[in-house]
């Protein structure tokens, strides 16, 4: 069995003591890039290049949660949903709930990324 807790949740004494620990780091932009392509084919290579380097510079920000892999995931296939070919300030402004899940880490890369 594999738990997961993204040192979001606190496991009991019991069950620390039955587990083995193992943190795995984000992948670098290239791993990062290759499991986007694998996993969304369709998405052009620009696309994915920019969806990488702007999720980079978010996990940089002091938020709440930062993006995992799988929001990079869904980011480029939200792109893909709305036909949006590239990630300019608009795409981002207009799709930033996606990889971003608390409104006060949105407003933080908002001002960050200088969208508003």
């Amino acid at each position: 069995m594999v738990l997961t807790s993204n040192a979001t949740r606190e496991l009991s004494e019991a069950l620390k003591r039955r587990c083995l620990f193992l943190h795995l780091d984000f992948p670098n932009a290239d791993l990062e890039r290759r499991i986007l392509a694998s996993r969304v084919p369709e998405l052009s290579e620009a696309v994915a290049e920019q969806l990488v380097r702007t999720v980079h510079v978010l996990r940089g920000m002091q938020l709440k949660k930062v993006p995992s892999v799988a929001e990079t995931i869904d980011w480029g296939r939200t792109l893909l949903a709305l036909g949006m070919d590239t990630l300019d300030d608009a795409a981002v402004r207009t799709t930033l709930g996606v990889v971003l899940k608390h409104r006060s880490d949105q407003d933080r890369a908002a001002a960050e990324l200088r969208l508003n």
